[in-house]
């Protein structure tokens, strides 16, 4: 039972990390101006990034309950991806977006760097929890 509630539960973050990836982001800059995109993005992406640290948190407890390692030790590095993307990451790239509409040129390469190890981040998240996700079928169903 636990390992039917932690799947769903990595699939309800994946879900939403495609979701987001997919719709919201690409709709954010279509209909929305420059300053009211930048105003969404910058409350939607703290939000997002903590609700997949909490779903991470909830999953890794469960993988620990049922002496999972693999899984537990992954779920740890995605919970840190998250609150690092969170906490250190996105409160950098805004500043540094700030400053490069101000028109500092320095500043234009930090945020883009910044934003590409963020988005690497997610990506990885992604990944690992897929993997995990395919890993406890091939465990628990062959």
């Amino acid at each position: 039972m636990i390992i039917y509630t932690l799947n769903f539960l990595l699939t309800i973050l994946i879900g939403s990390m495609i979701f987001f990836m997919a719709v919201v982001s690409p709709s954010v800059f279509v209909t929305l101006s420059t300053n009211a995109s930048s105003k969404f993005l910058r409350t939607i992406f703290p939000r997002m990034f903590l609700f997949g640290f909490i779903i991470t948190v909830l999953s890794l407890i469960l993988c620990y309950i049922s002496g999972n390692i693999l899984n537990s030790i992954l779920l740890i590095v995605v919970a840190i991806s998250f609150i690092i993307n969170r906490n250190y990451l996105t409160p950098k790239i805004n500043d540094f977006r700030d400053k490069e509409l101000e028109g500092d040129q320095k500043a234009s390469s930090s945020f883009k760097y910044m934003h590409l190890l963020s988005v690497l981040l997610f990506i990885l998240n992604f990944i690992i929890l897929l993997s995990i996700i395919i890993l406890n079928y091939f465990n628990y169903n062959l």
